[in-house]
């Protein structure tokens, strides 16, 4: 800014010197004169072009003025990114294009689904193979951190694609989906963000978007307190509300928007040099409430995982969830509880699912991971048919190559099985092939 300032005023007086020359150029030879009115002559022409020369001055420096003005309006009206002091932007995400096929039509369509997987009873009325590709996972995100007297303050706005919308035969856009908006100040976290039931670290790489059948799996509005410790970290939250229900009785609601009390969950994470440990409890209130039914009852879930490096860079990774409202939050996307067709009540019933998994890094650019999955749900038949689902299983093994720095390419093969309460059970296999790039 100093060096502009001083080279503007440096233009300025040679303009000036360049003036006065050449107005001394028009003074006439009979200036050398030494008769007294000559000389009074002289000067009262120097005089006239000191005052043309002020003039051209005043121009100059108001012609700068306005340039300067203009490009201020400019700069405010959008050509510039102006930000608050000390706050820095990040913009971050990434290209993904998935292709599937799947050797039964099945599964679901743009990631591995649990309850999505048809039944052998099923598969006669439906086609033998299922090929498609799409670029919904496609993520684009802006994160911003401020320096303040209460510590660092950030922000988060995430979205990808897997919004409603889009067809094959047109153009194959899709609409824009929230994924995380949150605002953190030192310790707190309010907005969307994933659930503090959840251990991200214990999450295991795929090429799928949807994950293992028993693992967890949710983002939800919430308001979150993490304690620093010794061992790691204490976390605190209230999360939203969600119940889901199913029952014999095909007039019972599904859901209920009643509930008057948030999730609230407990989370210690432990850090060791063996490695990272999680535990997790969580309590939540069941309601429905339609005139019709109306019940509400308490229940729980607890969450233990494990990272723990072996090898190089290799990793084991386990997961197990385990309650009588577990329900939502788990990617099996079993109901909440059942509702008694005779009592109108709400009944809750135990829930569990896991994974085990392990990485390796065959070299710095080349790595696997297999996962294997479960979950089940205790169905109770005096409260629903014998059809529902009972249980999900899936392996996932993949191969990824970074041949650089923020690029993917990786190749999954997929087997999943649903079992239904009767018995009756079918499964799929798929391979995935996934290109990432990121930014």
């Amino acid at each position: 800014m100093l060096t502009t300032m001083w080279k503007k005023r440096a233009d300025r007086s040679v303009v000036i010197l360049l003036l006065l020359f050449s107005g001394l150029l028009f003074i006439p030879q009979s200036a050398r004169t030494e008769t007294l009115d000559e000389l009074k002559a002289t000067i009262q022409q120097m005089k006239a072009n000191m005052e043309l020369l002020q003039q051209k001055v005043a121009a100059m420096e108001k012609a700068q003025q306005e340039q300067e003005k203009s490009a201020t309006q400019a700069s405010d009206n959008g050509s510039s990114l102006i930000l608050p002091k000390d706050t820095k932007v990040k913009i971050y995400g990434y290209a993904k294009l998935d292709a599937i096929y799947t050797d039964t039509d099945g599964g679901g369509k743009y990631a591995y689904s649990p309850k999505a997987v048809p039944l052998d009873s099923q598969q006669d009325g439906l086609p033998d193979n299922s090929f498609f590709m799409h670029a919904r996972q496609t993520r684009l995100g802006i994160a911003t951190s401020t320096s303040t007297d209460y510590g660092m303050f950030k922000t988060k706005i995430e979205g990808d694609l897997f919004g409603a919308g889009g067809t094959e035969t047109y153009s194959n856009s899709y609409g824009l989906r929230l994924r995380r908006a949150y605002g953190e100040l030192g310790h707190l976290l309010v907005g969307q963000e994933w659930s503090t039931f959840i251990d991200l670290a214990s999450y295991a790489e795929t090429v799928d978007f949807g994950g293992p059948a028993g693992s967890l799996f949710i983002r939800q509005p919430l308001i979150r307190w993490t304690q620093p410790m010794g061992f790691g970290s204490l976390q605190f939250a209230l999360e939203n509300p969600e119940s889901t229900f199913t029952s014999k009785d095909s007039s019972a609601p599904t859901g209920s928007d009643g509930e008057y009390i948030p999730d609230i969950i407990v989370r210690a994470n432990v850090d060791t040099g063996f490695g990272h440990f999680s535990l997790a409890a969580m309590g939540r209130q069941l309601i429905i409430d339609d005139g019709l039914y109306d019940d509400d009852t308490f229940g729980g879930a607890a969450s233990f995982t494990a990272v723990i490096p072996t090898f190089n860079k290799d990793k084991f990774r386990f997961q197990f969830n385990y309650g009588n409202a577990l329900g939502r939050y788990m990617e099996a996307e079993f109901a909440d509880a059942f509702i008694n067709p005779v009592t109108r009540k709400i009944e809750t019933n135990v829930q569990f699912g896991g994974l085990v998994a392990y990485q390796h890094f065959w070299t710095d650019s080349l790595r696997s991971t297999l996962i294997y999955s479960y979950a089940e749900r205790d169905n109770d038949l005096k409260y629903v048919a014998d059809t529902v689902d009972k249980s999900y299983q899936s392996v996932h093994a993949n191969l990824f190559w970074s041949p650089v720095k923020r690029i993917n390419f990786g190749l999954e093969y997929i087997w999943a099985m649903r079992e239904v309460e009767n018995g009756e059970d079918g499964d799929i296999n798929r391979l995935q092939f996934g290109f990432q790039y990121l930014f």
